[in-house]
């Protein structure tokens, strides 16, 4: 990598910022020291609606991290799918987020199962705008809790390899071809997947929500301005989608972020694990530190030029106001997350 100018910025080091998308599944508390010596707070997500015992493995990790680190660590669950449709489903599971809730979860995030995984008696995809799950939304919204949801995937997971915007996706999808949805016709394809989502929020109009992932609409600023137009009260994070900002018009690009300021959080996706095939979550954390949050930094508050393999001729970054990276750090995440517990 290539990079080449240079103007002043804040500095990172004591500039407030929520990192309000990433994994903590550790009860290895050494990597905190990291995140409070760089002025970080995280907010970890539960995923993986497949059971009750898998989601409360996770909040083990979570709440154990909130509790012992109230304003550096916050948490979302989820709820289990597990014999959804079944008598006594809806009732179970607003007893669990009941629990949840008071054990501090501040949201409740909706990963992409449902909708890619999950079917009913009659192997018809379960999508997130089925009325089932109405009464779900409606509970959360009762309790002044956010939705965060990771819709879908990113739209090169329709394309053939070849044709993917960025190299990440095609070197992922090509390792990993049972997630490559362009070899899967027989599940929903992404514009099904979105109509889903967007039918949800017209029924729930009132619902704090969070799109992760840019929507999954990272391929296109023009696409992620009409939804944020149509959904004022929504907002997206921008976890693991920089890279598709990057290879667009950086003034364009530039633009959007100036425009939507109050609609975008930053994320990052990163995962700090206790799995044996996992490095210590101290390195994890510093790998992030230098590897993604410096380099996302350099991006919003600098005027480099930076040469990558997506984006051969360079991309310019951005040189945000800092009543901008304000927004984007850390007062959007404020106001999406209003339970979160600040200094």
């Amino acid at each position: 990598m290539t990079i080449t100018s240079c103007s002043q910025k804040p500095d990172f080091k004591t500039f407030p910022k929520i990192d309000a998308h990433c994994h903590l599944e550790t009860a290895d508390h050494s990597f905190v020291k990291v995140v409070k010596e760089n002025d970080f707070r995280l907010l970890t997500l539960a995923y993986d609606a497949s059971s009750r015992l898998n989601i409360d493995k996770q909040l083990n990790y979570s709440g154990s991290l909130h509790k012992n680190f109230p304003q550096t660590i916050s948490f979302a669950t989820t709820f289990s799918m597990e014999d959804f449709g079944e008598p006594g489903w809806e009732e179970k599971t607003i007893n669990h987020l009941k629990e949840d809730f008071k054990d501090g979860a501040i949201a409740v995030k909706v990963w992409k199962d449902i909708g890619m995984v999950f079917q009913d008696k009659d192997s018809s995809f379960i999508m997130i705008d089925d009325e089932r799950l109405d009464p779900i939304w409606d509970f959360i919204q009762s309790q002044n809790i956010t939705v965060v949801n990771h819709n879908g995937e990113p739209r090169n997971c329709w394309l053939p390899l070849d044709s993917m915007t960025v190299k990440g996706d095609a070197g992922y999808y090509a390792e990993h071809p049972q997630y490559h949805m362009y070899l899967h016709p027989e599940y929903p394809n992404y514009k099904e997947l979105f109509a889903a989502r967007d039918n949800m929020l017209r029924k729930h109009p009132n619902l704090r929500y969070v799109s992760c992932h840019l929507g999954s609409m990272e391929w296109d600023v023009d696409v992620q301005a009409k939804w944020l137009d149509e959904f004022p009260n929504c907002a997206m994070d921008m976890a693991d989608r920089i890279s598709h900002l990057q290879i667009q018009n950086s003034e364009k690009v530039r633009v959007f972020i100036i425009k939507y300021q109050n609609q975008l959080l930053y994320g990052t996706d990163m995962l700090v694990s206790d799995d044996e095939s996992n490095e210590s979550s101290v390195h994890q954390i510093k790998n992030t530190l230098n590897n993604i949050w410096k380099k996302d930094w350099d991006y919003f508050t600098t005027d480099k030029i930076v040469l990558t393999d997506d984006n051969p001729k360079g991309y310019k970054c951005l040189n945000l106001s800092v009543s901008v990276l304000e927004k984007i750090y850390y007062k959007n995440a404020i106001k999406m997350y209003p339970k979160l517990e600040i200094k």
